[in-house]
């Protein structure tokens, strides 16, 4: 029994690698093809999101590419990393007996806030803006706090549109940020 779940975890793992890796890399790579766009250029895109999350929209700009496919592109590896992690987070639940135990109780809590529970996860647009959460953080929020998955996938991905259209307006010199 143990070596069949450990089995199905290595399964589900290797499914959420397979959806960050078509959503967030191939989709991006053929919509930059078809676009005429230089494969490493594509390729530094998906990186800079990876690793500097909605500020790689200074990036795609310094690289003369199009506010329309910088963002077309972020959001499509955001999309790709938010899916491989609720994957992997649900592996998590189901191996870990301590993770069943962690959500089982966030569940009794959250009952007893029918409100936020069910709207809770509207309040996911702000946090991929945030500098200390950002967007890996907010998926795990989302994901602990037991809200549904399709709701929380939306306004998180609904938040990095978002945060990531200001900051190509703003790499753009349509909008001044004074500090």
């Amino acid at each position: 029994m143990e070596r069949s779940r450990a089995i199905d975890g290595v399964r589900k793992g290797f499914r959420a690698i397979a959806i960050a890796f078509v959503v967030a890399t191939l989709l991006p790579v053929l919509l930059g093809l078809l676009l005429s766009v230089p494969v490493g250029r594509v390729f530094s895109l998906i990186v800079s999101t990876l690793i500097l999350q909605a500020n790689a929209a200074f990036v795609g700009v310094g690289f003369g590419l199009s506010p329309l496919f910088i963002l077309a592109v972020m959001t499509l590896t955001e999309l790709g990393i938010v899916l491989a992690i609720y994957e992997i987070l649900d592996v998590f639940a189901e191996q870990s007996e301590r993770v069943r135990r962690f959500t089982k109780s966030t569940e009794a809590k959250m009952a007893r806030y029918p409100i936020l529970h069910r709207y809770g996860a509207v309040t996911l647009i702000v946090l991929p803006a945030l500098p200390v959460i950002g967007l890996y953080t907010s998926v795990v929020i989302g994901w602990l706090l037991r809200w549904n998955k399709l709701q929380s996938i939306f306004f998180v991905t609904l938040g990095w549109v978002l945060i990531t259209g200001f900051l190509l307006l703003v790499a753009l010199g349509l909008v001044r940020v004074v500090f």
